[in-house]
C-alpha cells in the first residue's frame, strides 16, 4: 500500500515538472516573436526616418542618411528593449478651453475604441485641432512639424501639422486617415492630388477622409472623381471651405475658413478682452485695397465718415497683398479688432474671409458685406453662419454704412456688453458643436458608429 502511494507521488511530480517546462519554453517563443516585432518596427521607424529633416547635416526632407540620430526627446527607452522612435509624443489637453465644451455633447475619454490619424500641410489643420478640437499642439525641436494627441467619443485623434510634409511621413500600417489639404489654387491642388493618388500604397488602409480648402471661385469638379471612385482609398467625407454646390451635408460639409493660424493668428482666450466698459473705436478696417473692388467704395465711405467726425473707425490699407505678418503688425491688428465695436468684412476673391471668424472671436461684430463670388458659388453665401445664427450684420453694399454707424451711435453701453458676452458666448458654442459634428460623421462613416 505505502508503496503504491510512493509510486503515485512519483508519477504527479514527474506531471508537474513537465507541465513548468513545456510553459517556460512557450513563453521564451513569446519573447523571441517580440523581439522579432520590436525589430521590425524599429527597421520601419529607421525607413521613416529617411523622410525627416535634421537641421545639423542640412538634409532635405526625403533624402537618406542612416546614421544621423534621432531626437531625445522623442525616444522611448525600457532596460530590456532597444532604443525605438515614439512618433506619437503625449500631450496634454488645453485646459483654458474645456470650460467652454458643452459637456452634454462633447465627451473626453481616456479609453479609445478607434485610432484615427490627423496630416495637415497648412494652417487650416491648425485651427481644426487647436480651435475646433481644442486641443494642445507641441512643435519638434527641428519645427519640421507639429503633433498632438486627444481622445473624444471613444476616438484617439493623432494629429500632425507642418507645411513640409508629405505623404512619405504617413506609416504604411495606418488604417484611419484625416488628411486636412488646400485645394485653392493649382499649385496646391497638384500637391493634394499627390496625396490622394499615394494612397493606394497604404496596404492597410481602410478609411480615409478629407477636410479641404476649396476653390476660392467654387470651382472643386475636380474633387468628383475621388469621390465617385468607391475604393478603400476613396474619401469617406469631405469637409469643405467655401459655398460649394458641391456640398450635401451627406458627403461633403461644410467647414468654416476659421482664423489666419498661418499668420499666427492666437487662440481666443484674451486676459486683457474689453467686455465691460468702452472701446476704443466704434469699427474698423485693416487690409488690402485691390482696384475695382468693392473694398475701394469702402475705404471712400470711411474717409467721408471719418472727416465729418461722425464716429471714430480705425482705417489702415495697403494695396498689395501680402501672405506674411511681422510681429509688430499682427499684434496690432489683434489690438485694434479688440478695441472695436464693429470689423468691416468686404468681399476679397470669395466672400468668406478670416476676418470675420478673427472679429467674432474677440466680440466684434462683423458687418459682412452680402454678395455672390463667382459663377459656380452657392446662390445663398455665408450658409454656415446663417444655419448656426451668428451674431454678424449683413449689408447689400457699403453704401448702406452710415445708416449701421447711426445705429451703432444709439446703442448705450449696457447693451454693448451683452451683445459682446452673446457674441462670445456664441462662438464658443460653435466651434464645440463643429467638433461634436466632426467627431459624429468620423464615426458614421468610418465604423459605422454614433455619439
Amino acid at each position: 500500500m505505502k508503496l503504491r502511494f510512493f509510486e503515485w507521488l512519483m508519477l504527479t511530480y514527474t506531471f508537474a515538472v513537465l507541465l513548468t517546462c513545456l510553459l517556460f519554453f512557450r513563453s521564451l517563443k513569446s519573447s523571441n516573436a517580440s523581439s522579432g516585432s520590436l525589430k521590425t518596427f524599429e527597421q520601419r521607424n529607421r525607413a521613416f526616418n529617411v523622410f525627416r529633416f535634421d537641421a545639423s547635416s542640412n538634409l532635405a526632407v526625403g533624402q537618406a542618411d542612416q546614421s544621423q540620430p534621432v531626437e531625445t526627446d522623442l525616444i522611448s527607452e525600457s532596460k530590456n528593449e532597444k532604443r525605438y522612435w515614439n512618433q506619437w509624443a503625449p500631450v496634454n489637453l488645453l485646459k483654458q478651453n474645456l470650460s467652454y465644451i458643452e459637456p452634454n455633447k462633447l465627451r473626453l475619454f481616456s479609453h479609445a475604441d478607434y485610432l484615427v490619424d490627423i496630416w495637415s500641410n497648412n494652417g487650416l489643420g491648425d485651427y481644426l485641432w487647436q480651435h475646433i478640437i481644442q486641443a494642445e499642439l507641441k512643435s519638434r525641436p527641428d519645427k519640421l512639424y507639429r503633433h498632438g494627441e486627444k481622445t473624444i467619443h471613444g476616438i484617439k485623434y493623432r494629429f500632425k501639422g507642418g507645411d513640409n510634409l508629405s505623404l512619405g511621413f504617413v506609416s504604411d500600417t495606418t488604417e484611419n486617415v484625416i488628411f486636412v489639404l488646400n485645394g485653392r489654387s493649382n499649385k496646391t491642388r497638384e500637391t493634394t492630388r499627390a496625396w490622394l493618388d499615394g494612397l493606394a500604397d497604404l496596404d492597410a488602409l481602410q478609411n480615409v477622409g478629407l477636410v479641404l480648402i476649396g476653390d476660392e471661385l467654387c470651382d472643386n469638379s475636380w474633387l468628383l472623381g475621388y469621390l465617385q471612385n468607391k475604393t478603400a482609398y476613396s474619401p469617406k467625407f469631405v469637409f469643405l471651405v467655401y459655398d460649394s454646390p458641391l456640398i450635401d451635408d451627406k458627403t461633403v460639409f461644410q467647414f468654416p475658413l476659421g482664423v489666419a493660424t498661418y499668420r499666427g493668428f492666437p487662440l481666443p482666450a484674451y486676459p486683457d478682452l474689453v467686455v465691460k466698459g468702452v472701446r476704443k473705436y466704434v469699427c474698423n478696417f485693416i487690409g488690402t485695397v485691390y482696384s475695382n473692388s468693392s473694398r475701394e467704395l469702402l475705404v471712400k465711405h470711411l474717409e467721408r465718415i471719418n472727416v465729418a467726425g461722425t464716429s471714430h473707425c480705425y482705417l489702415k490699407v495697403r494695396y498689395t497683398w501680402q501672405p506674411t505678418e511681422t510681429q509688430e503688425s499682427l499684434s496690432s491688428y489683434v489690438e485694434v479688432l479688440k478695441s472695436s465695436d464693429l470689423t468691416l468684412c468686404p468681399l476679397g476673391l470669395n466672400a468668406e474671409s478670416y476676418r470675420i471668424y478673427e472679429a467674432l472671436s474677440v466680440g466684434s461684430v462683423p458687418i459682412i458685406e452680402d454678395a455672390v463670388m463667382g459663377s459656380n458659388c452657392s446662390s445663398t453665401p455665408y450658409r454656415l453662419l446663417r444655419r448656426h445664427k451668428a451674431p454678424v450684420v449683413f449689408v447689400k453694399d457699403w453704401s448702406e454704412l452710415p445708416k449701421v454707424l447711426a445705429n451703432e451711435k444709439k446703442l448705450s453701453i449696457a447693451a454693448k456688453e451683452r451683445r459682446r458676452e452673446k457674441m462670445l458666448n456664441w462662438y464658443q458654442k460653435f466651434r464645440s458643436t463643429l467638433a461634436v459634428s466632426f467627431t459624429s460623421t468620423v464615426l458614421q462613416k468610418f465604423f459605422n458608429a454614433t455619439v
